[in-house]
């Protein structure tokens, strides 16, 4: 499948432009609407609540750390879900385990409720963790899932705590049955993905969540600008073999740092909320090249062609100097396990345009409540499903069911959306896409926010050879770049081993020019990444200067900000080859600034 796509153009401009009314029109002058003020509207203050509750149902007995990065003493939730929130450093960690360890789920910023979507962000991951907890629930029924008191009690290196620890939640079943074992189960009795997803949405539909203060800032006239970053995460195809679930890839190392420079573009929606008019920002980009569309675009580029699009027969096809045919890489077989997706150079807009707020209304959601002025943390933390048409007129039928998991930060001030989109008929039936986006105010466009990785991370390493055996190391970066001391785990002929890292340190252009690629390439700082990088998955080439073969990895990454300063959250890196098939994980998490 080949798809020339813009998220901005497919779910926003047709609605916006009004299918060519006078409701969106460039503007001159530099993009005022003329007339109106361009004071920032002041940040409501939104208290930061003394408890929570996590909620898959209620969760009790669920481990959880408040406060200090390096803090490791916590507390269980109670029957209710509850857990305790210090008011001066509302951070909480949570654990399925207990203070010897376990499964890291994730870092949240104190809120009212926590649910798997705002700790673990990902479709795939969140759904595998309800599975889990589905299965390990000592409760008679689902209304409430107590987890067992052997994990709760389980001795420090005991094999519960050990099973835990090795647990991959984006390989839930390949990794899940030493745990099973453990707690007297057997795989047979893991719960369904159907089963999951159908109690995930009783739990949370209609769920009221947050403070209902007025985020005014997020409304129309604030004269705020926001940026919206997001990354497709995975393609689901309608069939049962190897290939059905694709990891969609972002970026591309293997044919030179050249080409990687020339196609690795920013990809955000930037827009300002103006009293008269919503302000499309000029450098705005988030439409897509995909599947063997991107790579012709990389093949091209890497023969110093000129890329573009071409109109035949109807249809816009990618060209390189013209040519509609051009040859694509001879390892295309890589999309039998993988997707591409990189920003085409061709959408970025040249000018702002500004939209009609009741265009803008109609687009639902985030946007809805900016137009009515009446964004709050309530209003956009919420579950729904949607099902609707998303055909033209001449297209007959293209019937979509969208569920979209919202959730406002107080903390961080960024609104962060779920999104997974299923065909329900037509040539696409049973494909489904998940996708993730970051929305945040800034003070005005050209600016922009990141996670500074500068200071202490403690890391965890894991690997599919070994599950039994678990590396955990320091990884300090600095202004200069990074150094790691500690456990660092290796796999050879015989299996895996435990070495100790060399203190050396690595500069961020050696760090970003294997899989870290993001440092370096923001003008803010070479230490800085944005929230789209760090949910990224980008392809290269670890063949060293003697190697008689490439090695072609695929590195994801996911990460969900908590903390003021959004450098509080887990940082996961997972390690694949072009095969997909799972080599390594690593979890990062800042214990020091």
């Amino acid at each position: 499948m080949n798809f020339k796509t813009s998220v901005l153009a497919a779910s926003v401009a047709l609605i916006l432009a009004g299918c060519g009314s006078d409701d969106s029109a460039p503007i001159t002058g530099g993009g005022s609407t003329g007339g109106t003020s361009t004071e920032l509207e002041k940040k409501p203050t939104i208290a930061v609540p003394e408890n929570g509750r996590f909620i898959d149902a209620q969760v009790e007995g669920l481990y959880y750390v408040q406060g200090d990065l390096a803090n490791d003493e916590g507390h269980l939730t109670d029957e209710t879900g509850a857990y305790d929130i210090l008011e001066g450093s509302p951070r909480i960690k949570f654990v399925l385990g207990n203070q010897h360890g376990g499964l890291i789920l994730g870092s949240v910023s104190g809120r009212d409720i926590s649910t798997p979507y705002e700790v673990l962000g990902t479709q795939d991951r969140v759904i595998s963790l309800v599975r889990l907890l589905l299965t390990i629930n000592e409760n008679v029924d689902d209304t409430l899932i107590r987890i067992p008191a052997e994990i709760q009690n389980a001795a420090e290196d005991s094999n519960l705590i050990e099973a835990l620890m090795a647990i991959e939640l984006d390989r839930l079943e390949e990794t899940v049955e030493p745990l099973l074992i453990a707690l007297q189960m057997t795989i047979n009795e893991l719960v369904t993905e159907e089963i999951a997803k159908e109690h995930l949405k009783n739990s949370l539909a209609g769920l009221e969540r947050g403070s209902d203060t007025i985020l005014t800032h997020w409304a129309k006239g604030s004269n705020w600008t926001f940026v919206q970053r997001s990354a497709t995460q995975r393609i689901v195809q309608p069939n049962t073999n190897a290939y059905d679930n694709q990891l969609v890839i972002h970026a591309d190392r293997s044919f030179g740092n050249n080409v990687f420079e020339k196609t690795n573009a920013p990809k955000s929606s930037i827009f300002t909320l103006q009293s008269e008019k919503f302000i499309e920002r000029a450098g705005s980009n988030d439409g897509s090249i995909s599947s063997d569309y991107a790579l012709t675009y990389l093949n091209c580029i890497a023969n110093d062609g000129e890329f573009g699009w071409v109109e035949e027969n109807g249809n816009e096809l990618p060209a390189c100097d013209g040519d509609t045919n051009y040859p694509k890489p001879e390892w295309d077989d890589v999309l039998h396990h993988y997707d591409y997706e990189l920003v085409d150079p061709e959408s970025t807009l040249t000018e702002d345009i500004a939209h009609s707020w009741d265009g803008v209304a109609e687009m639902g959601n985030m946007y809805e409540c900016m137009a009515n002025a009446n964004c709050s943390e309530k209003a956009l933390t919420r579950y729904q499903e949607l099902t609707r048409d998303d055909s033209d007129a001449q297209d007959g039928s293209a019937l979509q069911k969208e569920t979209l998991v919202g959730s406002y930060d107080p903390i961080t001030d960024v609104y962060t959306e779920t999104r997974t989109k299923e065909y329900l008929n037509g040539n696409h039936l049973g494909r489904a896409v998940e996708s993730i986006s970051f929305t945040y105010p800034v003070e005005k466009p050209g600016v922009d926010r990141y996670v500074d990785f500068i200071g202490t991370w403690e890391a965890t390493a894991l690997n599919p050879v070994c599950p039994e055996m678990v590396a955990k190391a320091t990884f300090t970066f600095t202004e200069v770049g990074l150094s790691m001391s500690g456990e660092e785990l290796n796999t050879n002929q015989d299996g895996c081993y435990i070495s100790q890292y060399e203190e050396d340190v690595y500069s961020y252009a050696e760090l970003a020019s294997i899989d870290y690629w993001w440092f370096g390439t923001n003008e803010a700082g070479a230490s800085k990444a944005t929230l789209d990088q760090l949910n990224s998955t980008i392809r290269w080439n670890d063949r060293e200067a003697d190697d008689v073969e490439d090695n072609f990895k695929i590195n994801r990454f996911s990460y969900i900000p908590a903390g003021k300063n959004w450098d509080q959250g887990l940082f996961y890196r997972f390690t694949l080859d072009d095969n997909g098939n799972k080599i390594a994980t690593e979890t990062l998490r800042k214990i020091a600034n």
